[in-house]
């Protein structure tokens, strides 16, 4: 059985470079420093003097912003298919916060963003037969905390293609079929049904000369039979997921509200661009203060957006002006948030609030029922709380009583990250979508009895970028293979307007917390400038330490997550923090 899924992996993992036919490697690109110093720079369109940068050459900064430009010509025998860029200028460490960032402007039209993990470039079909001008402007990014330090990164590819769509397609049902699998029990007979049909599709597959034409007829062929049997297969689940497609930008974290304007702007393009090649994408962003930076900077992709609103592809709502900490803000802080916020998305888009979405803030006030409901909102989300150090919110979908005994539906949402151990309570605003993501959201919440419907926001975070076609590739065939729950694409104000029946009309005891939701992760950020770090740290030995020092699993893939979990929490800042305080020692001694 291991012997058979290890072969399996290694065939799937070989193929997906295949998709990309008649590859062209664009070696070379005009360079030059953009020293403008704006969000919203005047493209450059004249290149005497400018110099060159090759595949492979390594670039430097810390704030860095860089030119690249080329002229580029798509075949016209490409008509009819999807011809793609595919661009990788450099990530210097893990994480999502210090990899290049880039805003890609084809004839000097901002068209989509570009970063590590949005790094294709789906190019006009008008274009075809034509040469346009391919112009970034990279971002080499900052450090990601602690000490200020140069980021050095690669051109580490530039290429130009056209995407086999039923090779891409036997990659990511392969993928997640073989994903399926080893998420399900040994005693579930779905996995061994699973199993033997991605075993039989790989079969067909002729491996005497990959890249032949008799190669890629046979990946079609194994495509068709992989569809055929999953297809084929009972699909059941009386576990219903809405997704929606979500990046959580920070308003200013390890950077300047400069460059949330420009993280906004590549974030928000790249939404627009994957709302054309997927129909059924749809997107929530939820801080008014970004469509404001959005509406200033970029006018044209905010009409752009106003237009997907209307269509309701695009979900506007949340609450307030900005994510606000509610730790220690004040009441009527809190209540101009909502006020204000709330304004902007009925004058912009003509819509009322619903719910707060508070995913990632520092605290949860008691007073924040009342205000809510005077507020005209009786629904909340959060997932933060989840990143208690050491006790587990006992419900994830309950009545929260505030302090004058006010009311409002409260749901947590229950992603794990793909590379949490069984059993841990630490759950992700930034979702992603696996089979353990998508099994996990409903094994980790509480309420089963109550309700079986439940959330996810999916696109990563933080730094921004949003949801890439590898997650809207994965949304479409998870909810095709059986043993997983259903997936399906839905707003957020829909879930929740769902969840609220479903918490009326049930015969099930709904459990109400009357207190505020205490935090523990983060008690610790007004006194110390690396405690939140620390308290991170911790919290990773936690999940990961027990079963490392016990010998109950395999080191070589579990130190790898153990070493990008301490990196996302911030481990290069404690350890910079703590020879600052050695060397400070030493100097007095």
């Amino acid at each position: 059985m291991f012997l058979t899924e290890r072969k399996l992996d290694r065939r799937i993992t070989e193929i997906r470079e295949y998709s990309y036919r008649e590859v062209t490697a664009l070696e070379e690109f005009a360079a030059r420093e953009d020293r403008q110093g704006v969000v919203n720079p005047e493209v450059p369109t004249e290149f005497e003097g400018w110099d060159t940068i090759h595949t492979g050459d390594r670039w430097s900064g810390r704030d860095r912003y860089l030119w690249l430009h080329k002229e580029i010509t798509i075949p016209e025998s490409w008509k009819g298919k999807r011809a793609v860029g595919i661009f990788d200028f450099g990530n210097t460490g893990a994480g999502n916060n210090s990899g290049f960032e880039a805003m890609c402007y084809i004839n000097e039209k901002p068209y989509q963003g570009v970063d590590v993990n949005h790094k294709e470039v789906f190019v006009p079909e008008e274009l075809y037969g034509k040469t346009f001008r391919l112009t970034f402007r990279l971002w080499s990014g900052l450090e990601g905390g602690g000490v200020p330090r140069e980021q050095e990164h690669r051109i580490n590819r530039a290429d130009l293609a056209y995407l086999d769509e039923k090779v891409d397609d036997f990659y990511y049902m392969g993928m997640l079929v073989l994903d399926t699998v080893q998420n399900l029990s040994d005693t579930d007979p779905v996995k061994f049904e699973l199993r033997n049909a991605l075993d039989e599709a790989c079969l067909l597959i002729d491996w005497a000369y990959p890249g032949s034409g008799e190669f890629y007829e046979s990946v079609h062929q194994a495509d068709d039979l992989l569809n055929e049997k999953i297809d084929g297969m009972k699909k059941d689940s009386l576990v219903k997921v809405k997704c929606v497609g979500h990046t959580h930008i920070d308003m200013a974290w390890l950077w300047r509200l400069k460059h949330t304007h420009e993280k906004a702007s590549r974030s928000f393009s790249t939404v627009l661009r994957m709302m054309e090649m997927f129909p059924e994408y749809i997107f929530l962003q939820t801080q008014p203060q970004l469509y404001e930076y959005i509406k200033e900077d970029f006018p044209e992709i905010y009409e752009e957006i106003k237009k997907r609103v209307k269509e309701g592809r695009w979900e506007v709502d949340g609450g307030m002006w900005v994510e606000a900490d509610c730790n220690l803000t004040s009441g009527e802080s809190l209540t101009r948030q909502i006020l204000i916020g709330s304004k902007f998305i009925k004058d912009e888009f003509g819509k009322d609030v619903e719910y707060l979405w508070l995913p990632d803030v520092f605290g949860y006030s008691w007073a924040l029922p009342q205000i809510l409901k005077k507020s005209g909102i009786d629904m909340f989300m959060t997932t933060k709380i989840s990143w208690n150090q050491y006790n587990r919110m006992p419900h994830d979908t309950f009545k929260w009583k505030g302090i004058d005994g006010s009311e409002v539906l409260t749901h947590f949402i229950t992603t794990p990250e793909p590379w949490n151990e069984p059993g841990s309570w630490f759950y992700t605003y930034n979702g992603l979508l696996t089979a353990k993501t998508v099994k996990g959201v409903w094994d980790a919440y509480s309420e089963k009895e109550m309700n079986q419907e439940l959330l996810i926001a999916y696109g990563y975070g933080d730094g921004g970028g949003g949801v890439n076609r590898d997650l809207l590739k994965r949304r479409r065939r998870i909810d095709k293979i059986p043993g997983l729950p259903s997936l399906e694409t839905s707003t957020a104000g829909e879930f929740f307007r769902d969840l609220k029946e479903t918490v009326k009309n049930t015969d099930r005891y709904v459990h109400t917390w009357d207190g505020e939701l205490y935090l523990e992760y983060h008690r610790g950020t007004y006194l110390s400038n690396v405690s939140t770090e620390v308290a991170g740290f911790r919290n990773v030995l936690d999940e990961f330490g027990k079963s490392l020092y016990t010998g109950s699993v395999d080191p070589e893939e579990y130190l790898p997550q153990l070493e990008k979990k301490l990196e996302a929490t911030g481990i290069d800042k404690v350890i910079d923090e703590m020879q600052k305080q050695i060397d400070e020692w030493k100097a007095e001694k």
